[in-house]
């Protein structure tokens, strides 16, 4: 346990960690909107200053990890946030098609890999500058993508709304 503890506790190997898992989900998610979508979501795009506050919260968690991250529960604890982020790219790969169940898998692939990347660095703060900023902009997001749907699709998206759950199955 001691080598895997001090693993964690060298701010370039979290850099490292960090840059790896972004790069490979980043992999993943271009990979999987090439290989496919839901037809129906095509075309609707958010907003571009999403993505550049989506970015911010990124530095300001990348500001985090070299003073306050670090080996949790020996760095088992930081294992199991790689193994989630691993997790949520598997996810992301899966929604590359349209889920019966689900509206937005893709956002939810993506809302775990936010909640995992803190983790996997031992940054509790980014808990707070990376993760919760990120999921509340992609709940607003996908409320208000439902909205553009309605306007576009009509009585075809609200049947798909009131027959499915935006991220966890007979959850929400």
């Amino acid at each position: 346990m001691t080598d895997l503890s001090l693993l964690f506790d060298s701010s370039l190997v979290r850099f490292g960690i960090t840059g790896t898992l972004i790069s490979l989900y980043a992999a993943a998610d271009h990979v999987a909107r090439r290989a496919g979508g839901d037809p129906l979501r095509a075309g609707v795009r958010p907003p571009r200053w999403l993505a550049a506050v989506t970015f911010a919260c990124v530095l300001a968690f990348y500001a985090g990890i070299q003073p306050q991250g670090g080996a949790w529960a020996g760095g088992v604890a930081n294992l199991a946030g790689i193994a989630l982020a691993g997790f949520a790219m598997v996810l992301r790969w899966r929604a590359r098609r349209p889920l019966a169940r689900l509206r937005q898998p893709d956002v939810a692939a993506r809302m775990l890999f936010y909640a995992a990347l803190p983790l996997a660095v031992g940054v509790a703060s980014g808990w707070l500058t990376l993760s919760l900023p990120a999921i509340a902009l992609s709940a607003w997001w996908c409320r208000r993508e439902d909205a553009l749907l309605v306007g576009r699709h009509g009585e075809a998206w609200r049947a798909r709304m009131a027959s499915s759950a935006r991220w966890v199955p007979g959850v929400w």
